[in-house]
């Protein structure tokens, strides 16, 4: 049986709190209702006042406790209360998919977050849903935002999300949370999703709302990173709007155009990196590396992984955690908007 996340046990909870029962039901949760050994050690660990008796177990209404205080606390965080309940609730192999990713990690939390349709209209070829990671431990104060953008072509675009994330795993394709799981650093992360080709006139409006509606992000250190397609995407929203980062680091991808002015990102810490047999990559990126460089930028560095091609080259971004400790060493003005 698959191991439901905590947030998908507590939404699902919600449903089951409208359910008729006797007081004898009412006393202890049914097997359908009942966490298991693991849910329960989470929960447990996060709250472990819910336990009122110390007998290790929750009864039906110590969970209802604990989905109660669970709800306030990200209402608190200025989390809207919809976004602890699992999105397209039909689609019940994106759930387990979900329930298996979040099985697997210990550092933080995966959630899906999908656009609001009016929002969803404005953003181009994005899908409805995306990834947001969170840490396990909840912490006071405002969190940083890395925005990841994944690669990608025509045949990864046909599948569905779920599918995407399936093929993923299988193959050992590394997104934004995989990353934050690895750094166990206090930040939140977003990847969205994309049917086609990223367009960072849609990436500023994604990210419009992403500022306005989760309170608990840090606006002045706001970071993006890509590889492959999503470097050459990060790039293009970087030289779009490079003030709405602190950092970025986009990866993998052919270097950028010779009409680019790099002049205003002189000041925008960037870190790049690439297989070494990743093709024209890496040259094309060591050129941009010194066009910077020759900018004015004194914040650019350069990672070559020797003897990886573009899927290896791939997997060594997202497992380099020293990226993130890098990115969180700098920070917008606060003057900046």
């Amino acid at each position: 049986m698959i191991q439901q996340h905590p947030i998908l046990y507590f939404a699902t909870l919600t449903l089951l709190a409208t359910a008729p029962c006797s007081n004898a039901q009412a006393q202890q949760p049914s097997p359908a209702q009942r966490p298991s050994p693991a849910q329960l050690a989470r929960i447990l660990k996060r709250f472990p006042e819910a336990d009122k008796d110390k007998d290790g177990k929750l009864s039906t209404e110590e969970i209802e406790a604990v989905r109660q205080k669970f709800l306030k606390s990200r209402q608190r965080k200025g989390r809207p209360a919809a976004a602890a309940q699992p999105t397209q609730a039909g689609d019940a192999k994106l759930a387990e998919t979900l329930a298996g990713m979040n099985a697997r990690l210990k550092n933080v939390e995966v959630e899906l977050l999908e656009w609001p349709d009016a929002l969803h209209k404005k953003l181009g070829n994005m899908t409805k849903l995306a990834l947001m990671t969170r840490p396990v431990e909840k912490l006071e104060g405002k969190l940083p935002l890395l925005v990841n953008l994944h690669g990608g072509g025509p045949r990864w675009f046909n599948n569905s999300f779920q599918q995407q994330l399936v093929i993923a795993a299988e193959i050992g394709i590394k997104r934004g949370f995989d990353l934050a799981e690895l750094a166990g650093q206090e930040l939140i992360v977003l990847d969205p999703n994309t049917a086609e080709r990223w367009n960072a006139d849609s990436l500023d409006t994604m990210l419009d709302y992403v500022l306005e509606t989760f309170p608990e992000i840090d606006k002045q250190r706001v970071y993006v990173m890509g590889y492959s397609a999503g470097g050459g995407a990060a790039w293009r929203w970087i030289n779009q709007s490079a003030d709405r980062f602190a950092a970025a680091a986009p990866c993998g991808f052919s270097g950028g155009s010779a009409k680019d002015d790099l002049k205003k990102l002189a000041k925008l810490p960037i870190w790049t990196m690439a297989g070494g047999d990743d093709g024209k990559n890496p040259a094309g990126i060591r050129n941009l590396v010194e066009r910077l460089k020759a900018a004015g930028n004194v914040n650019v560095k350069h990672t070559e992984f020797a003897g990886a091609d573009h899927r290896a080259g791939g997997k060594a971004v997202f497992q380099t955690v020293e990226l993130v400790d890098w990115m969180l060493g700098f920070k917008r003005p606060s003057t900046a908007e």
